[in-house]
């Protein structure tokens, strides 16, 4: 008898076990082994150059003092937003240079590009290029061709899924997941998936944000249009789970019972 009650003692302790989530599993950015620093013992910053896709709005600067080129500092070329009224996405579509279905840009001025598929950097070259044509002369002016806002969506085991809209150029995972009120303790922190979609297809990625070494991945930064999918932890997908919430101590304890009751059934047989 007394090796009967061992024995069950030890299935509900290794239930018990099977079911907790660790602290490991919870905390961002433990110290990895992997982590590569530069020669200033920092985290060099590394990203994926973003190539522009279909619907994406974009912001035109000019930075001039000739009296000619200021003429295309206009509310259809640049991001001013003065006297403007509604949201952030608003003016940007107002104030913006939208990508049109077709993948062309249109300026004022300086007439089409086709810009689908092409860096901001390969972007600012051709605008650049062309205003240097109509000024004549190089150098009285330089344009910066940036992204007005980054469109993302988070679904899963965060505490606010849905699209969000950050109104800047760069955004991280971290602040991502701050944004979103973070993720749940139920998140699997160790594989976050990331869907991101390039002129040639999409690709499926997967992010461990336990780890510091994520920081040098060209996938840390956001893009826009990413789909950031937080999976459960198996506890959760089995219905079991640490924690101190009653939920689960009477889950833990209903299951205890039925182990019990199940070895007292056959042991009667």
């Amino acid at each position: 008898m007394m090796n009967s009650k061992f024995y069950i003692l030890i299935l509900l302790f290794s239930i018990f076990l099977t079911s907790c989530i660790g602290v490991k599993d919870l905390k961002y950015l433990q110290p990895s082994d992997n982590i590569q620093l530069n020669q200033y013992g920092l985290i060099p910053v590394s990203y994926e150059n973003y190539r522009v896709k279909k619907d994406d709005i974009l912001t035109m600067v000019l930075i001039t003092t000739d009296e000619n080129a200021s003429k295309f500092l206009t509310s259809e070329n640049t991001e001013v937003f003065k006297n403007a009224t509604g949201s952030s996405m608003s003016r940007l579509k107002s104030g913006g240079l939208p990508v049109d279905p077709d993948g062309f840009i249109s300026i004022y001025g300086l007439g089409e590009f086709y810009v689908y598929g092409l860096t901001l950097s390969e972007i600012t070259n051709l605008v650049q290029t062309k205003l240097n044509q109509v000024l004549y002369n190089e150098g009285k002016a330089e344009v910066r061709i940036n992204l007005g806002t980054i469109k993302y969506y988070m679904v899963g085991e965060v505490s606010s899924p849905g699209e969000k809209t950050e109104d800047s150029n760069r955004l991280d995972l971290l602040q991502a997941i701050a944004k979103a009120g973070d993720l749940t303790r139920y998140a699997d922190r160790r594989h976050i998936r990331i869907i991101r979609e390039y002129p040639e297809g999409k690709k499926n990625i997967v992010l461990d944000i336990t780890r510091d070494d994520i920081m040098n991945s060209p996938y840390y930064y956001l893009q826009p249009g990413d789909q950031i999918i937080i999976d459960p932890l198996k506890e959760k997908i089995s219905g079991l789970g640490g924690g101190t919430t009653i939920g689960d101590v009477t889950q833990f304890m209903s299951l205890g019972m039925s182990a019990i009751t199940t070895y007292l059934f056959f042991k009667n047989l």
